[in-house]
């Protein structure tokens, strides 16, 4: 038996259990164990698992609903994989589910991991995170992996009064208790909270930093076409509340730096009389490295950055996505207030080497600023940051 501890994310899970379902073992059984499941996750594993139930494997997960940690999509989308799979609920508030455990059993070896990594793209990826991973070589290993294990069977093999078996009628119960909300009713949520919490006032500066940490992977085109639909804001439903510039002298917004450009004449909307401009910032590579001594891939990079936000298709024949962000703009240390700008993905070239694939649009409210301006030749410069009202910020600086 092998032990070693998974510290995220240095070492995401996600990493790791890709490598599990990538190589050559032929699976006998698969669980997975988690308080919380994400959609993008599991859809992001599903081509992988169904092979490996093809193959012969038992499938099976056991999740929770506490807390609203998991949507009706999810439960909905497990239910079509025909696999096995149970919610594990107790009626009384303060016993919340919450095990993350993930089992991988061959006929020859078994992983297993122990940690606190829920089945989502923060559990998986981008959270700080810590799991144990056990390696068992079968049978040698076999009392030793039999001996962890029986401790864990109740959340391994579910049965009880606080077990039920997942099908259309138990995720219609929940949905008419409230119990279930949709992915979109998770993220109003989110953004309720973060309503609250500028109308409560004044609140003091976060005596903590911000640090940047990995991407989750982009899910291929077609799976993110499989992703609920959310109305993207439009640029003219912008709150007023959280459009006007920050009072008095500009104070440094704390932020990671997530890409740097310097503006040629195209994207300061400098042409030659009687030629049409772009109407934006092209997203290029730049030269730009993330992490520091990897050049990033300008094809995905930006709709990785922007993946939370609810993207559209558009288009005659929806070739191209689009959503809205809201971003804090600062022009030469004049503050400009956070308006919501459009980012436009194409993702016909991703599988390219295009230039670019994705464009920030400056939108006809603020092209007219942009064009007085005369932002030829300056460093646009996009962070992400812990502002309540605006999760970037672009600060536009001379040479």
């Amino acid at each position: 038996m092998n032990i070693r501890t998974v510290s995220q994310p240095e070492t995401p899970l996600g990493q790791e259990i890709d490598e599990l379902l990538d190589g050559d073992p032929v699976y006998v059984r698969i669980t997975f164990v988690s308080a919380f499941v994400a959609l993008r996750t599991i859809l992001r594993l599903r081509e992988r698992l169904l092979a490996q139930m093809e193959a012969g494997a038992n499938l099976r997960f056991t999740v929770g609903i506490d807390l609203g940690g998991t949507s009706r999509e999810v439960l909905t989308e497990l239910l079509r994989w025909n696999c096995e799979a149970f919610v594990f609920h107790n009626i009384i508030p303060r016993a919340t589910f919450h095990p993350k455990i993930y089992l991988f059993e061959s006929a020859t070896a078994a992983t297993l991991f122990i940690g606190s990594n829920n089945l989502t793209d923060g559990g998986f990826y981008t959270n700080y995170e810590a799991a144990t991973r056990y390696e068992f070589d079968l049978p040698a290993d076999a009392i030793e992996y039999t001996r962890l294990l029986e401790p864990l069977a109740t959340f391994l093999e579910p049965q009880g009064a606080i077990v039920q078996r997942l099908d259309a009628g138990l995720i219609q119960t929940l949905v008419n208790r409230w119990e279930l909300p949709a992915e979109a009713e998770i993220r109003q949520r989110k953004r309720e909270q973060l309503r609250e919490r500028r109308r409560a006032g004044d609140i003091p500066a976060s005596p903590f930093a911000p640090v940047a940490t990995p991407l989750p992977p982009l899910p291929p085109e077609e799976l993110r076409r499989e992703e609920p639909a959310e109305e993207p804001m439009n640029q003219d439903q912008a709150d007023p509340e959280i459009i006007q510039p920050r009072p008095g002298a500009i104070a440094p917004i704390p932020g990671v730096l997530v890409w740097r450009k310097t503006l040629p004449r195209t994207d300061a909307l400098q042409v030659s009389e009687g030629s049409h401009h772009v109407g934006g910032v092209r997203l290029t590579q730049a030269q730009f490295e993330n992490p520091p001594g990897q050049r990033i891939d300008q094809t995905t990079y930006f709709r990785q950055i922007f993946a939370d936000y609810p993207w559209e298709a558009e288009g005659r024949q929806n070739e191209q996505e689009h959503t809205f962000v809201p971003m804090r703009i600062i022009i030469r240390g004049r503050d400009h207030g956070i308006r919501n700008f459009e980012i436009s993905h194409k993702p016909t070239g991703e599988a390219g080497q295009a230039n670019y694939t994705t464009i920030l649009r400056w939108g006809r409210e603020f092209i007219p600023t942009v064009l007085q301006e005369n932002l030829t030749g300056t460093v646009l410069s996009i962070y992400e940051t812990a502002e309540d009202n605006a999760d970037f910020l672009i600060d536009i600086t001379e040479a």
